[in-house]
């Protein structure tokens, strides 16, 4: 007995351990068919040895420790986030956050606001709460839910102070007169640009986008990314993270920036981290700073960035189609209702080249896609390629999925590509974009997930984080549920099942990455990455999924337990 009761200290007060156990659960759901009926494991040093029943494990294993602290919990394979952008998040978690949505981050939650009146009070008031002259730095802003916004409005919540604003989905920036000062932004910064990106860098607004923000990007990513920030942000990430079950973060789509690696690799690679990080380099970023011919070799170079526990995955290259689903910058191809135009990220002829490039090189291609026609785009080249160079297994990459049309369901699963989905969208914006921009019918489709399902074509989740909760019980809920801002059901038939959303979270985030026979399911052999909740998220009311609570982690055999 004082055995067992010391052992318990240690697991809430030191939560870094690694001890060979069994571990005896509720119920373990293992996703590996051959151990559906589990109740204990058997962890030695970091990996699963035996999984199966409590009686049967106890009697192998006579002499092994038994941890019964789990006994009342459903343990699953351990949450694997295998699209998250560690920068960005931190940038968020060091901002005020004024979203469409909730957000309970680092002991302080701020509650989502979707009008324009309700936005500039609650501007005004972070601004007028600021007793020094630091810029106020602001992520969440929605145009479509908080109106347009200009250096104008914002000179008038002050004129005094640097006021940055982050649009939702990063992919836009405005800033009032004295941000434009203090960030040294002017006309010449807009000169070098062609035609196409000058119009999406509107300096009599301080509004940039896309293209047009990345000329501006390197003078504002120099207060936003200083050392201090980004660590501070980095660590309230970290803590996050692991307090949502996650075992295993990714990024696709890592800055070509080695001062930002380090400072991820100083939070993120010591052995104390609850979670390892994996890394895929962006094309597009690389091609800001690297000739075409030397983007092979450049990647390659960047597997040596990597520290500790942060590594970057060999052979793996990030491209982009078109823009962003919280923009509305998708290229669609029935337009948009307000005849605006999407927004193409990397020209045709260089995604072309690029795609070809790393495809004749053996690369897993993974694509950021939004819209219909973006998905066109892909596909194109993709089976241009497959003929031209024919590859087994190729896994390729369609990464957000916003929106879609049935005829390409079909085509993908002919061309053996993988989904990687945001379910989150259909919850934050299919409601209003019902409204505007899109339309009904549209909106209703957006994020099909259960064409995709029926048709057997590998299907993993993500948040984007921070484009949403890095949650995966909140990306199972949006999967599974499709229940939006309206509290109402968008598109029904593309609902899919808990089991279907729980493998898009684990195993098939593992596959989506190739590291399938090492993470993803509770196997033999495989690490011991667990999480552990309070309720079983298949047989749970799949309106109460989101409600499960998570207890902690066991990740490569190390707990982590969450405060009560």
């Amino acid at each position: 007995m004082f055995r067992y009761f010391a052992y318990i200290i240690l697991i809430f007060s030191v939560n870094l351990f690694s001890l060979d156990r069994i571990v005896v659960a509720k119920n373990i759901i293992t996703l590996d068919d051959r151990y559906s009926n589990a109740n204990a494991l058997y962890i030695k040093k970091n990996r699963i040895h035996s999984v199966g029943l409590k009686k049967d494990l106890l009697r192998e294993y006579p002499n092994i420790f038994v941890d019964y602290s789990h006994q009342e919990n459903i343990i699953i394979p351990g949450f694997i986030e295998h699209h998250v952008h560690p920068l960005l998040a931190a940038i968020t978690m060091n901002s005020h956050i004024i979203a469409i949505d909730d957000w309970d981050v680092s002991s302080k939650k701020t509650f989502g606001v979707r009008n324009r009146k309700d936005y500039l009070k609650s501007l005004k008031d972070v601004e007028d709460s600021l007793s020094d002259n630091n810029p106020l730095v602001s992520w969440g802003f929605h145009h479509y839910f908080h109106g347009k916004l200009t250096r104008q409005d914002l000179d008038l919540i002050s004129n005094d102070r640097p006021i940055l604003i982050i649009h939702r989905s990063f992919h836009e920036f405005i800033l009032n007169t004295k941000a434009l000062e203090f960030f040294d932004i002017s006309e010449k910064d807009i000169a070098i640009l062609n035609y196409q990106e000058k119009k999406l860098a509107n300096l009599d607004e301080g509004h940039f986008s896309e293209r047009g923000l990345i000329a501006v990007m390197p003078k504002i990513m120099s207060y936003l990314a200083a050392p201090e920030r980004i660590i501070n942000g980095l660590q309230i990430s970290e803590k996050y993270f692991q307090e949502q079950g996650i075992t295993l973060i990714a990024n696709p789509g890592a800055m070509y920036d080695q001062r930002i690696q380090q400072a991820k690799n100083y939070v993120f690679g010591d052995e104390e981290t609850p979670f390892r990080s994996l890394y895929i380099p962006s094309a597009l970023y690389m091609l800001e700073h690297v000739k075409q011919d030397d983007l092979l070799k450049e990647t390659n170079a960047l597997l040596s960035w990597g520290e500790g526990r942060v590594e970057f995955i060999p052979n793996h290259i990030k491209l982009f189609s078109d823009g962003a689903m919280y923009s509305q910058n998708m290229v669609l191809r029935d337009g948009y209702l307000d005849g605006h135009q999407g927004v193409w990220l990397m020209e045709d002829n260089v995604f072309k080249k690029t795609f070809r490039l790393y495809w004749d090189a053996g690369y897993q291609i993974h694509i950021h896609q939004n819209g219909d026609a973006g998905l066109d785009r892909v596909l194109d080249v993709l089976e241009e390629n497959i003929k031209r160079n024919p590859r087994k297994d190729h896994r390729t990459t369609i990464v957000h999925f916003g929106y879609s049309a049935f005829d390409q369901v079909e085509r993908m699963k002919k061309l053996e590509v993988i989904v990687s989905a945001n379910p989150y969208y259909v919850a934050a914006l299919s409601d209003l974009y019902s409204k505007k921009g899109v339309g009904f019918e549209r909106s209703q489709e957006m994020v099909r997930l259960g064409d995709v399902a029926r048709s057997n074509i590998p299907l993993s989740l993500h948040s984007d984080m921070p484009m949403a909760p890095a949650s995966p019980l909140v990306l199972i809920d949006a999967a599974v549920n499709r229940i939006n801002f309206a509290n109402k059901v968008a598109g029904p038939a593309q609902r899919i099942s808990q089991l279907t959303a729980l493998k898009g979270v684990t195993i098939n985030s593992a596959y989506t990455l190739g590291i399938e026979s090492e993470y993803g399911s509770i196997s033999p052999g495989k690490y011991a990455n667990l999480t552990i909740l309070s309720d079983n998220p298949l047989t749970v009311e799949p309106l109460n999924i989101k409600d499960i609570k998570v207890i902690g982690t066991i990740e490569e055999g190390r707990s982590f337990i969450n405060q009560k």
